[in-house]
């Protein structure tokens, strides 16, 4: 699962091409360290054949949802069986740029928060957006824990590397559903 992560993108310009930072210089401004639900952040799309760079809302409101609740984690086991995932999963596939994520072990009572980063300073999550009433808005995909980490939490993002970003966009998509096999480290704190 994801409830929070962190983004310097400022930081990330050497890893895209200068064309696309000039194109889109708010989003390679872009900084923040504690990324919530319902917060504005860059995601990245592709329509007809150019990658789109967009703020979009983490998190889709459904009017079957309980008031103010938000569905920002979508299981990418049951992503293709949900009726309002099936057509999102086919053809609004996006990846959100993350530097790390925050996960709380919970034990009893108390929560221990961790950090969960890879050895890549940019990475992306997986995820799936919509545009309704002209807004858009988008959710992490996400699947069992990694072994080295579950015993934190049972669920993480999916997660994928630089070298995955062209296939997520193509019809081999599938094959990453379950994220790349980059290693995932976890500090408490």
């Amino acid at each position: 699962m994801c409830g929070r992560y962190s983004l310097d993108l400022s930081n990330a310009k050497t890893v895209f091409k200068k064309e696309t930072i000039e194109k889109y210089p708010k989003v390679f401004d872009f900084i923040n360290l504690d990324i919530a639900p319902s917060t504005f952040n860059p995601i990245i799309f592709k329509r007809q054949d150019q990658y789109i760079f967009e703020f979009a809302k983490w998190g889709f409101e459904y009017d079957w949802l309980p008031k103010g609740k938000l569905l920002f984690n979508v299981r990418s086991e049951t992503v293709f069986e949900k009726s309002f995932s099936q057509n999102l999963i086919q053809n609004s596939r996006c990846l959100i740029p993350f530097n790390c994520y925050f996960e709380w072990k919970t034990s009893g009572s108390n929560k221990e928060k961790y950090k969960v980063y890879t050895n890549q300073s940019l990475c992306f999550f997986a995820g799936i957006y919509s545009i309704f009433n002209e807004k858009l808005s988008f959710s992490i995909l996400t699947k069992h824990s990694a072994l080295n980490i579950e015993h934190i939490h049972q669920r993480n993002p999916i997660i994928l590397t630089l070298s995955d970003v062209k296939r997520w966009f193509t019809t081999e998509f599938t094959r990453l559903l379950n994220g790349s096999n980059i290693e995932l480290f976890a500090d408490a704190g």
